[in-house]
């Protein structure tokens, strides 16, 4: 059931070092694809990193402020999530509305993933903390394309206990 998958997702610091299966990654990468976007835009393309290629990039991006998030090396597996050039219509609908829907296709493109990957049994985690200047440098990325989060994937070392939520009460309203 749904409910239960979501309520099974948690943030992961603590990952195994083991790899992941390429069919995992894939399948995890499909249901980020199949993903909706505004006007079916797909503003977004995905670097995955593992190996000595991941631990490069943790080495250059978690430095001098953002080393905090350092222990985002140990993960087998790290996502980059770009976010590309928008149409001129996603532009005009970003205008009118005072909002940039690349960020939340991207955003539910993410949630895609991080729930396959709790499906499958693998922890993960969004990182946001991270030296961008760096990255968009180490990836090499175009004029346009921005790292907008990485998304950590492995199997669990840590069990984290529930957080606690505000009430049904606080968040919801209901009115007619």
């Amino acid at each position: 059931m749904f409910e239960e998958l979501v309520k099974k997702r948690k943030s992961i610091r603590k990952f195994k070092e083991n790899p992941i299966e390429r069919e995992k990654i894939e399948k995890i990468l499909q249901c980020a694809r199949l993903s909706p976007s505004a006007c079916n835009s797909q503003p977004y393309k995905f670097i995955v990193m593992s190996g000595e290629y991941k631990n490069k990039f943790c080495d250059s991006v978690f430095t001098g402020m953002f080393s905090s998030c350092s222990f985002v090396k140990k993960a087998p597996l790290i996502i980059a999530m770009i976010r590309t050039k928008t149409s001129l219509k996603m532009k005009i609908g970003n205008m009118v509305c005072d909002t940039d829907f690349s960020l939340i296709d991207l955003g539910i493109a993410g949630e895609h993933m991080v729930l396959a990957a709790t499906d499958m049994g693998l922890g993960s985690l969004w990182v946001g903390w991270f030296d961008r200047k760096k990255a968009f440098e180490f990836l090499n990325l175009k004029k346009g394309e921005n790292i907008e989060i990485i998304i950590a994937i492995g199997e669990k070392d840590e069990e984290p206990n529930e957080r606690k939520k505000k009430s049904f009460e606080d968040i919801v309203e209901f009115r007619s």
